[in-house]
């Protein structure tokens, strides 16, 4: 199934520098910020329209606020100044939003990167909060390190170097954040779906491994094939997070035509299986949307042949079940582990249709497949 909104997307990122220019301007021409807030507020932040699929800057509200000016919340904590090492990094100081507030309350971001970050805080406390009614708490607040300085022995400071990206690591646990300086798509961080992902890290790390910032078998080249099937696992299960939150199979098309659409069914083959256990050519995006297509070819459709939003909070209670129970044991996990575990809170009849996806689409995995195993 190809998705019928990549004319319009691809239409609507030539539009973004008309659109975000103008945008910023009017924003910044507001003056200084005012005393700081908490709880909610409205404010103009960009952000994906549920109807249409469509970003444009708009007023919403903004939740789970301890701190407006500092961007800290209920469940991520924006941080400015920081540095990021190897292994560890160091915090920084608390985020300094620049706004003004118009006559009715509403927050005005004043600058380009205040507007960025406070769009970004939106779609992360949202994602927080849809995985808090489903079940999953964080467990601690987690650090938001906005334009850290990336420290290279050799180069020095390497952030001139990146732009327009996002990223989870476990040593934290902390999101990345590099913001575009080029007005010519969708940022990264500006992408729900993306943010969904990034988070999805995080929820992965967590079900799976609690605080441990070093995974089983840390440094053990025995481990290696387990730790590349984890890698494209996480890939894949962070993929259906984007799709839980915005409901687009392709939500990085938005930003990017990454060939990522889950929609368009795609085999696991042999040369994919040798890569993951040899390593060479292996890339765990790739692997892990092979996963997340078959997921979403298995997942039960409404009468449109799509995943109905009750389908996705489905999906998202089954997911996070599947993510507890799984093992993380050397030579058993596989790429099959997750979806193996998933089918199991489908109903029989479901199953049935779901493991024929499976079987079909994972053949060099089928011996893994134990919860589709034909009874004698």
């Amino acid at each position: 199934m190809k998705n019928t909104n990549r004319v319009e997307t691809l239409h609507a990122r030539r539009r973004w520098r008309g659109l975000l220019g103008p945008s910023l301007l009017g924003l910044v021409m507001q003056g200084c910020a005012p005393e700081d807030a908490s709880g909610t507020v409205m404010a103009y932040v960009f952000a994906r329209d549920e109807a249409t699929g469509q970003y444009a800057l708009g007023r919403h509200p903004v939740e789970n606020l301890e701190s407006l000016r500092e961007l800290r919340g209920r469940d991520v904590d924006f941080r400015g100044g920081s540095e990021l090492m190897t292994s560890s990094y160091e915090r920084g100081s608390p985020f300094a939003l620049e706004y003004t507030r118009e006559a009715d309350g509403t927050v005005v971001p004043g600058d380009m990167h205040s507007l960025y970050a406070l769009s970004l805080y939106r779609s992360m406390d949202r994602t927080a909060t849809l995985l808090r009614a489903h079940g999953h708490v964080p467990r601690r607040r987690l650090d938001v390190l906005y334009y850290p300085r990336l420290d290279n022995l050799l180069t020095g400071d390497g952030r001139a170097e990146l732009t327009d990206n996002a990223a989870y690591s476990s040593v934290g646990p902390s999101f990345l954040i590099v913001p575009s300086f080029l007005l010519d798509g969708l940022p990264m961080m500006l992408n729900e779906g993306v943010v969904a992902h990034e988070f999805g890290h995080a929820v992965i790390h967590q079900e799976l491994f609690g605080d441990l910032e070093t995974l089983p078998g840390e440094g053990d080249s025995s481990w290696d094939t387990t730790r590349r099937d984890l890698s494209a696992m996480h890939e894949g299960v962070a993929d259906l997070f984007g799709l839980i939150v915005t409901g687009d199979p392709d939500y990085v098309l938005a930003t990017v035509d990454a060939d990522r659409d889950m929609a368009e069914p795609r085999d696991y083959t042999p040369t994919r299986r040798e890569e993951a256990v040899l390593g060479d050519g292996f890339e765990p995006h790739a692997h892990g949307s092979l996963l997340a297509r078959a997921v979403y070819e298995l997942w039960p459709k409404d009468a449109q042949g799509r995943i109905s939003p009750e389908g996705r909070s489905r999906l998202l209670t089954a997911t996070l079940a599947s993510l507890r129970e799984l093992k993380f044991e050397k030579d058993t996990f596989t790429l099959a582990s997750f979806p193996n575990t998933l089918v199991t809170h489908l109903s029989a009849e479901e199953r049935e249709a779901a493991c024929a996806v499976l079987l079909k689409r994972m053949k060099p995995l089928t011996a893994t497949l134990t919860s589709c195993e034909v009874a004698p």
